[in-house]
């Protein structure tokens, strides 16, 4: 249940990507400092927090923290159409995955026994109608064709990389390799 909630949160913050259409660099670096200086030390002094935290989770959310730390360091290196359907791919791909992949009983992938045939379907299905989704929404001149190309050439690295089993937090890797994967194709 905890998972559940998390997750909603985590697909819940994809509202704000929206935002980067009308907001300048520097705007929303602004948004996401208030919201990683609320995951530090305002969610911590909640008592809602137990419905969000981790069993072993007692300061502060670590996923919650590299989530806004990884989109800060996307803000200041790429530019806001590659950020935002990056961002698409991590609220919507992997939290879809997460959510598919605990509640319906699946295969396990033969590379990584913690990850699911199920949850990384979702990862593609999800992470590509979000990625293309903010893709049209930030550049709407570009031709439906390409924004489709570009979300599922995208999405397919992601969910690649979120499948495989390092220990590295994929709120960290999936939106790095989304976002260098999605500039190389635009170059």
């Amino acid at each position: 249940m905890i998972e559940t909630k998390r997750q909603a949160v985590h697909i819940g913050l994809l509202i704000i990507a929206l935002l980067l259409k009308y907001l300048t660099r520097w705007q929303a670096v602004a948004v996401l400092g208030v919201l990683l200086l609320v995951a530090l030390f305002v969610m911590p002094q909640l008592t809602i927090r137990s419905h969000f935290y981790r069993e072993l989770e007692r300061r502060y959310s670590a996923g919650a923290v590299l989530y806004v730390l990884v989109l800060l360091v996307l803000l200041l290196v790429f530019p806001l159409p590659v950020v935002a359907a990056s961002w698409a791919i991590l609220a919507l791909g992997d939290g879809a995955a997460t959510l598919i992949g605990t509640h319906f009983k699946a295969n396990a992938l033969p590379w990584n026994p913690e990850k699911t045939f199920a949850g990384s379907i979702a990862f593609l299905v999800f992470g590509t109608l979000g990625a293309s989704a903010l893709l049209w929404w930030m550049l709407p001149a570009l031709e439906w064709r390409s924004v489709l190309f570009l979300g599922v050439k995208t999405t397919m690295v992601a969910a690649i990389v979120e499948s495989l089993p390092w220990k590295i937090n994929d709120n960290i890797t999936v939106p790095l390799a989304s976002a260098v994967v999605l500039s190389l194709l635009m170059a």
